[in-house]
């Protein structure tokens, strides 16, 4: 199965622009002054055949309650979110084949991770 690069592209920009507010909001705060802000996407082959893509972000980082809501729809940490983004991210990754999850960041960031079953060469 190919995947529609416009949609993956969509999912891709939903998690690093979701990065950046993360990173606007710690910002705003002035709590960590001097750190570095960055997004971070990385790529890799796993040996079931399969990419995992991760986006992590050194912003406010994710409860444990919230990484539990965080793909229902219209459910938003963000003041003037929809909560719509990552419930379509979600739902355009599985339609792939692949899933996504959100991983909190030990306090520092967050980090979300989808995975897309490779095509046969066939």
């Amino acid at each position: 199965m190919l995947v529609d690069r416009i949609q993956i592209q969509q999912v891709l920009l939903n998690l690093v622009a979701n990065g950046l507010d993360a990173i606007d909001a710690v910002q705003s705060l002035d709590v960590r002054a001097g750190e570095p802000n960055e997004v971070i996407v990385e790529a890799d082959r796993c040996t079931d055949n399969r990419v995992e893509i991760r986006v992590h972000d050194t912003g406010t980082g994710l409860s444990e309650a919230d990484a539990d809501k965080m793909f229902e729809p219209f459910y938003s940490t963000k003041p003037d979110g929809l909560g719509m983004g990552l419930a379509i991210s979600q739902t355009i990754v599985e339609a792939h084949g692949g899933t996504l999850r959100a991983v909190g960041g030990d306090g520092r960031g967050a980090t979300f991770v989808f995975t897309l079953p490779v095509a046969s060469s066939t």
